[in-house]
């Protein structure tokens, strides 16, 4: 049983870095549901992750989430500003012996831009390599969504791949080794000592 698989049963810790904080999915409550419903109701954030706004009610849509947040394979959070506001959701999803997939939305546009995607990215990470015992995390995105593949690079993922995707639109392929995270963390000014990336 790898380290990933043995945490699978433990209660998900609250992570932080920076400004934001991370709370287990289970843990949101009614203001942070309907910032959730509204993120998956935008028809740019969809067209961004390359999904169709979702038009579940949000009782549904609740419903679903939490259902794949317990899911051994995954580890979902909300991602809460330096004010406690829900800003976002993040995840690893499709755990698999060391390797997993990393997705995020900042559905707030307040804070699109500003630094808190690469902020709650590191936390994430942080528990992925020194927790989970992950070797590597991969990630997609999309050509046409420069904003993302900048806060992907700044936390040190690099782009292995293009590929076709549906709509003319070209699917970057992204990974973070184990290995580039640790020395990335010993290098000298690796990070702001306020928390985020320079």
């Amino acid at each position: 049983m790898n380290a990933a698989s043995a945490a699978s049963a433990a209660p998900q810790p609250v992570l932080a870095q920076g400004r934001v904080t991370l709370r287990p999915l289970a843990d949101a409550g009614p203001a942070a549901w309907r910032r959730i419903h509204a993120h998956f109701r935008d028809p740019e954030i969809a067209f961004l992750n390359g999904t169709p706004p979702s038009r579940m009610p949000m009782w549904l849509l609740r419903r679903v989430l939490r259902s794949d947040a317990r899911r051994p394979d995954r580890r979902t959070y909300g991602i809460y500003d330096e004010h406690g506001d829900y800003v976002g959701t993040i995840e690893l999803y499709d755990l698999r012996g060391h390797e997993a997939t990393l997705g995020i939305i900042i559905g707030e546009r307040s804070h699109w831009g500003r630094g808190y995607g690469p902020e709650a990215i590191e936390a994430l990470l942080d528990h992925a390599f020194a927790d989970l015992g992950l070797e590597r995390v991969r990630l997609h995105t999309f050509a046409d969504n420069p904003r993302a593949q900048a806060a992907f690079k700044k936390v040190g993922f690099e782009e292995h791949r293009r590929v076709p995707a549906r709509q003319g639109r070209v699917d970057v392929q992204m990974a973070l080794e184990r290995a580039a995270w640790a020395a990335r963390a010993r290098a000298p000014f690796a990070r702001d000592p306020r928390g985020g990336t320079p």
